[in-house]
Parts: C-alpha cells; sequence; structure tokens
C-alpha cells in the first residue's frame, strides 16, 4: 500500500487536503474522483519515519471520544450524510491521529465499505466497546442513539479518571518538593556545616560521617548505581509482562489497604456501565462478556469474567457465575439476580454504575485523607534523618565549648 498527499476541490469550490492509502496512483486518482472531488495535486507521500516514535501510541483518551461521539451524534440527528459528518469531524478536530484517522475512514466509507469495516482497520485507536457498539447501531439503524450513549459513557470516564488524578497530586507535589529538599540539605547545606565545623576542630559524629561516606560513594559510583536501577526496572518491567507476574501484581493491586478497594470500585463502575450499554444496544450477553474480558484491564477479574461467560453460555444466567467468585461482592450479584429475574438487567446496571460511581468519590476522598500524613510522616522521617546529621556537629561543638 501507498500513501498520496492530495489536494483537492469540491464542487461547490471548496479546498479539501487528505492523505489516501492505496496500491498505486491510477486507484487513488478513481477513488477521489468517484467521491466527486477536482484533483488539483496528488503527491506520493513518504511513509512515517523516526518522528513517529514521539507521536502518542494507543487508544484515544476519553475526553476526546466523549467529544467526538458527541458531535458525531449531533451531526448525524440533523440529517447530515456520515461521509459529510466525518469530513467535518476530521477537520475540526484539535487530535491530529484521530483526524488521520477520520479522513482514512471517511474513504473507505466512500469507496463502499461500512463504517464499522473502516472503523476496524484502527483498532489501536478506537477501543472494542466502540467498534461494537458502533456496529450494533449500524446494523439496527440507530447510530446516532448509540453515539449518543457512547457520549455519556465516555464523558463518565472521563470524569472518574480526573478524580484519580485529582487525589494522587497532592502526594506527588510533597514528594517532589522533599526530594528537592533532600537534595539541597545533602550536597549543599550538610558540605558547608562540616567544613566550618572542622575548621573549628570539630570531629563529625559517626551518624553524620556515615550520611556523607554514602553519598560521596553513590557520587562516585553514579554509573553503578544507575545500571543497578536500571537493570531492576528491566527485570521487573519483563516479569510483570509475564502471566504469572502480571497476575500476581494485579491480584496484590486489589489486596492493598485503601488502594485496592478503590481499584475494585472503579473496575466494578466500568464493568457494570460497559455491561449495560451492551446489553442496552442490542449485543448479546455471550459477546458483551466477550467484549469486557478485553476491557478490563486486571487480569483477576478478567480471568473470572472468563469463567461466568463459560458459565452464561451452558445456560447458567450471568448472576450465579459470577457468585461462584469472592472478586464480586454480594450486593452487586444479588442485584444482578434481581435484574435478571425481574427482566430489567439494563436499568439495575446503570444504577449499580452510579452507586460505585459515588463510592469511588468516597473513596477517593478517604485516600487523599490517607495519604496525606502516610506521605508526610515518611518525609518527616528522611528529613529528621538528614537534620540530625546537620545538627548533631553542632551539639557537639557547643558540648566542647562548654
Amino acid at each position: 500500500m501507498k500513501r498520496f498527499a492530495y489536494q483537492v476541490k469540491t464542487r461547490d469550490g471548496r479546498g479539501v487536503r487528505g492523505v489516501v492509502e492505496v496500491e498505486n496512483r491510477e486507484l487513488a486518482v478513481a477513488q477521489l474522483r468517484n467521491q466527486g472531488y477536482i484533483i488539483t495535486s496528488l503527491k506520493e507521500a513518504p511513509k512515517s519515519t523516526t518522528l513517529s516514535i514521539f507521536e502518542p501510541r494507543g487508544a484515544l483518551k476519553a475526553k476526546f471520544l466523549a467529544i467526538f461521539c458527541r458531535q458525531f451524534a449531533i451531526m448525524l440527528g440533523t440529517g447530515l450524510s456520515l461521509v459529510n459528518s466525518l469530513q467535518l469531524l476530521a477537520e475540526q478536530s484539535m487530535e491530529k491521529r484521530l483526524s488521520k484517522a477520520l479522513d482514512s475512514i471517511r474513504l473507505d466509507v466512500s469507496s463502499g465499505a461500512s463504517f464499522t469495516r473502516a472503523l476496524e482497520k484502527h483498532r489501536g485507536l478506537f477501543p472494542n466497546v466502540f467498534i461494537h457498539l458502533v456496529e450494533a447501531g449500524e446494523v439496527a439503524g440507530a447510530l446516532p442513539e448509540v453515539l449518543d450513549r457512547l457520549a455519556i459513557y465516555y464523558e463518565r470516564e472521563d470524569e472518574l479518571r480526573k478524580k484519580i488524578s485529582e487525589a494522587l497530586m497532592y502526594p506527588a507535589i510533597v514528594t517532589s518538593v522533599s526530594v528537592i529538599m533532600v537534595f539541597v540539605l545533602l550536597f549543599f547545606v550538610l558540605p558547608m556545616l562540616i567544613r566550618n565545623f572542622t575548621s573549628f576542630g570539630v570531629e563529625p559524629p559517626a551518624l553524620t560521617q556515615a550520611v556523607l561516606n554514602g553519598r560521596d560513594w553513590m557520587v562516585a559510583n553514579w554509573y553503578i548505581v544507575l545500571g543497578i536501577l536500571v537493570l531492576v526496572g528491566v527485570l521487573l518491567r519483563m516479569y510483570l509482562q509475564t502471566p504469572t507476574g502480571r497476575g500476581q501484581k494485579d491480584a496484590l493491586k486489589l489486596k492493598l489497604p485503601a488502594v485496592g478497594e478503590l481499584q475494585k470500585m472503579v473496575i466494578f463502575s466500568r464493568f457494570c456501565r460497559t455491561l449495560g450499554l451492551l446489553l442496552n444496544s442490542g449485543i448479546s450477553m455471550v459477546q458483551s462478556m466477550s467484549i469486557l474480558e478485553r476491557l478490563i484491564d486486571n487480569t483477576v477479574v478478567s480471568r473470572a469474567l472468563t469463567q461466568a461467560r463459560h458459565g452464561v453460555e451452558r445456560g447458567q444466567g450471568i448472576s450465579t457465575p459470577l457468585g461462584n467468585h469472592p472478586v464480586f461482592p454480594k450486593m452487586l450479584v444479588q442485584m444482578i439476580a434481581i435484574g435478571e429475574e425481574t427482566g430489567s438487567l439494563e436499568k439495575v446496571l446503570n444504577q449499580l454504575a452510579d452507586f460505585y460511581d459515588r463510592e469511588v468519590n468516597f473513596a477517593v476522598a478517604s485516600l487523599t485523607k490517607l495519604l496525606e500524613p502516610a506521605v508526610m510522616l515518611v518525609l518527616a522521617v528522611v528529613v529528621l534523618f538528614i537534620l540530625l546529621s546537620v545538627y548533631l556537629p553542632m551539639m557537639q561543638m557547643v558540648t566542647n565549648v562548654m
């Protein structure tokens, strides 16, 4: 496949730029002319080189997906065609990766491909749940309604991420300031004081000398320290990427005090809201569970969902297999069972998602209150140790003078 950068004009004289990927120049010309464009420039574009390593990777952030879905739903709801909507969204998008992807999707749709098939070429950019729901909406002829639900879903996802980030911001700032303070004490204040005390004939105490020796060794052998840190980091990362390592890490994250409870609340909120959204859009329970297995990024919960899906395939319903796993709380399982019995599972799931969202708010507030004194206590111990190494020579000098 080759990439061709084009400049064209529409029938009303409006200029359009973009990139098309086809096998040769003739196909690029034919594709653009079939869309009613008047070609003014068509050049082969080089494939992305080393600059691509600096571009962000992975799926789009929830913030951009929420804006995209909201604008897309409004455009389709007003009667604008799919191709024209995609063109306007590509021109308006502030996210370069999304803009490029929409240009490519628009060309595929103009060539006769379905919107879902065009989206599937960009699975690295659009999450699985987004693609599957768009497919359900396209088949049912209710794409604007599905996009509107997705906009609400991603708005709440973005709100949840912001709350967690805000909770961790204060400890991060305090830790950074404290590290700078320790650095200044070790490399500027302490050496200056030791030089002054030595001039008065005062020998530094054992604690102070140990701190100085440790600092001097680290400065002289910084490459060894750096090498050890890099080696440990690489080995730890390699281990955590193995199934065993990732499983142990995810299990530990769920067992940590305070942080583990917050992690569970976030997972259950996402599970309930996503499952409710999928079922409400007409996707089967088995397929919805399969999507959730890939969406939940905790292997412990993901394995439990896999086993629950096998139970659903055997005709057990969802509440029974979920209840067999201790990771799911009894209240969640009982509410889902009530939803299954009354035929209002989607409504119950949305209510559960709202409940867990509120619990996340409380958990974030509690975690913030817990982290503040914990961080301050640890840093106070470190700073106290450094200060003792500074003040001990002063106390010794005063004792000698007296």
